[in-house]
């Protein structure tokens, strides 16, 4: 991992992209350099001290030339709410580029990429990263309704074929991402890699998917963090670790913010 800055980074855009989901770009030529795809920046989202803690928000997207991070969130507790009140100019206290990125490997030529809701915001980088190494990238994209699909288009100019579904159908696909998963690998579209972002429900039954089909599948887990530097042991979870001199399975608790937020589905406990 490499080392973690702390820099005030001014605020060069922000686009409310769907309802309370914003996407805002700031200049931060130190973290930009550094940043790899399935890390994240710590904020402090408003100008005093209240509230305390900040807050993590994966990196959406870097460019590096002009020295700029994007993030992509959604207000929804206090802390998210006031960043998105910030306006153009003001300048952010971020901490970062923080956490274990995406590990794509070098032989592998067919990806898939799957983001459920505000999940698709780490996967921006990572589909961009993808694409220039020459992989054939597909993204599969869920929502609740048409109105919370997030990232189709951006995903889409990268080059990758997109499919989205909706879990009451008003847009594309009625039904769950992990259908299409499931539907893509019937018809004979086996990736090399898995990488999936979203709610633990359906990072459960793409573990399960993958299991079955043998495929290396990486998530990026989304856990309440307080300091985001791995101090405070507040965003452990649980993960099976394979003991080949002992021949069992052990569990250790790692934490989110620096041994993730990027594990191997396969290691991680669902039902903890």
């Amino acid at each position: 991992m490499s080392a973690i800055l702390n820099i005030k980074a001014k605020i060069l855009s922000r686009k409310e992209v769907a309802s309370k989901v914003y996407l805002m770009s700031v200049k931060a030529p130190g973290i930009a350099q550094e940043a790899l795809p399935g890390q994240f920046i710590h904020i402090k989202c408003s100008k005093d001290n209240y509230p305390l803690l900040r807050r993590p928000l994966s990196i959406h997207r870097v460019d590096k030339e002009k020295g700029e991070i994007f993030i992509l969130f959604q207000a929804v507790g206090e802390g998210t709410k006031l960043l998105a009140d910030r306006t153009i100019g003001d300048d952010l206290d971020i901490m970062g580029p923080i956490g274990n990125g995406f590990n794509i490997y070098p032989e592998s030529k067919k990806i898939v990429i799957i983001g459920g809701g505000i999940g698709v915001a780490p996967l921006l980088a990572l589909c961009e990263e993808s694409i220039k190494q020459g992989k054939e990238v597909r993204v599969l994209i869920g929502a609740l309704k048409k109105e919370l699909v997030i990232g189709e288009e951006s995903f889409k100019i990268l080059g990758a074929k997109v499919e989205v579904s909706t879990d009451d159908g008003s847009y594309r696909y009625k039904g769950l991402v992990t259908d299409l998963l499931e539907r893509m690998i019937k018809e004979g579209w086996l990736a090399d890699q898995i990488f999936a972002c979203g709610p633990k429900s359906m990072l459960k039954k793409i573990s399960k998917i993958a299991l079955q089909a043998n495929v290396n599948y990486q998530v990026s887990l989304e856990e309440r963090m307080a300091c985001g530097i791995g101090a405070c042991l507040g965003c452990v979870c649980k993960i099976k670790i394979k003991d080949k001199r002992e021949y069992k399975v052990k569990y250790e608790y790692k934490r989110v913010c620096v041994d993730g937020p990027v594990f191997v589905g396969s290691e991680v406990v669902w039902d903890d």
